[in-house]
């Protein structure tokens, strides 16, 4: 029997749970909805296709990352084979997904090449970093790409093999991307615009990060 004086207890702690619930469900609607306009814009500026992943140990940069690859895309740039992935990894900043500390979406762009280079990183200048300089005398400058040089730390294992390869390249297009890191090692480039989560404005960079090196290291 049922009694018709019954009434659900919907009390402000399940109020709140639902809310809270359905507002978790939105951000991540709109997380997936952005991930895929991202992936949308990469395929359409740089023509490129789904592909299988590829190793990136070889690369110190990674590495450090401890990043699992979820989606790695395939173009060819200049008769350079270039991939864009999507890693993820865990970040002490705040993400997309959360103001906390958690695992979020990142780019990284790949680039075969012709030309061999010495074991390289680039990376943006910090104070710290010229102060070190003034006393280590590890930065590799190139006087032709004097704004690059003012911007850029660039560590090398070989500094004279790096000057005769990169002296007379545009090196000051590089400027445009304040924040991006680039490691060489022999016919592999291995790169990414900032250290933030994925986003439009991330993949749009990423692209003219890409076109940019591809002329660079052609």
């Amino acid at each position: 029997m049922i009694d018709n004086e019954y009434v659900p207890d919907f009390s402000d702690d399940d109020f709140a749970k639902d809310k809270e619930s359905l507002e978790k469900k939105a951000t991540q609607k709109a997380y997936e909805a952005m991930k895929v306009d991202c992936i949308s814009l990469i395929c359409k500026k740089l023509n490129c296709r789904a592909a299988s992943p590829i190793d990136f140990e070889l690369f110190h940069m990674f590495k450090c990352l401890e990043a699992t690859i979820t989606h790695t895309f395939k173009t060819t740039i200049l008769h350079n084979e270039l991939r864009i992935c999507l890693v993820e990894y865990y970040s002490e900043a705040p993400t997309a997904k959360s103001d906390n500390s958690g695992t979020d979406l990142y780019f990284l762009g790949h680039l075969t090449i012709k030309t061999n280079y010495p074991k390289t990183y680039i990376h943006k200048e910090t104070i710290k970093d010229k102060i070190e300089d003034i006393f280590l005398k590890q930065d590799v400058d190139f006087p032709n790409s004097k704004m690059f040089s003012k911007r850029f730390q660039v560590l090398t294992e070989d500094k004279i093999k790096l000057l005769e390869l990169l002296q007379y390249n545009r090196l000051d297009n590089l400027v445009s991307f304040p924040n991006m890191e680039v490691e060489l090692s022999g016919n592999e480039l291995l790169f990414r615009n900032s250290r933030k989560a994925i986003s439009i404005d991330e993949a749009a960079n990423i692209c003219n990060l890409a076109n940019t090196l591809s002329v660079i290291f052609n």
